[in-house]
């Protein structure tokens, strides 16, 4: 039975279809059909009770279909490359906004500690607040600072819309 395009890339959504089957992704027909037996014996739903064992099965059956046919490996492998550099690429985008956060954040807290506070209230004479930040630190650098990270989040947007596009496209094409 031969799976719809739109099951094959729900399914493909879910399973990554060489961890799934434990072979890796320059496996040769043959591995891939020894790791089909062995795992579809494995999850068989006459063999397996499990309430999962039904769908593993079957995404079992569409990843064996995929992997054996040379077209739809090949459209696999993009859309599976594709995602894991958009994966990579997100990783990374979040790590320098979690890097530009504890930045900032180490930055406020050095210039509270340097802040002069007289009567350990942060107040100055007379209960009155003291005005500005530390010595070092400006409404201009905290503007650019707030203009980067808008920056990056509208790139951020700006790049899962590509990869969205890219995707409905691909899809279209099938």
């Amino acid at each position: 039975m031969a799976a719809s395009t739109s099951e094959r890339d729900d399914v493909a959504k879910k399973y990554d279809f060489y961890q799934l089957l434990g072979v890796e992704d320059t496996a040769d027909e043959s591995a891939i059909r020894k790791a089909y037996r062995k795992a579809a014996l494995k999850y068989h739903p006459d063999k397996n009770k499990s309430k999962h064992a039904v769908g593993i099965f079957h995404a079992l059956s569409i990843a064996n279909e995929v992997l054996l046919s040379d077209n739809l490996r090949q459209e696999y492998d993009a859309k599976r490359s594709a995602k894991i550099r958009d994966k990579k690429r997100q990783e990374a985008f979040d790590s320098k906004r979690r890097q530009g956060k504890e930045d900032l954040e180490r930055r406020e807290n050095e210039a509270s500690k340097r802040q002069k506070k007289p009567n350990g209230t942060g107040f100055g004479a007379g209960g009155v607040p003291t005005p500005g930040r530390a010595e070092g630190w400006d409404s201009q650098k905290e503007a650019l600072l707030h203009a980067n990270i808008t920056r990056l989040q509208e790139q951020s947007a700006m790049l899962k819309a590509q990869r969205d596009a890219k995707l409905r496209s691909a899809a279209k094409a099938n």
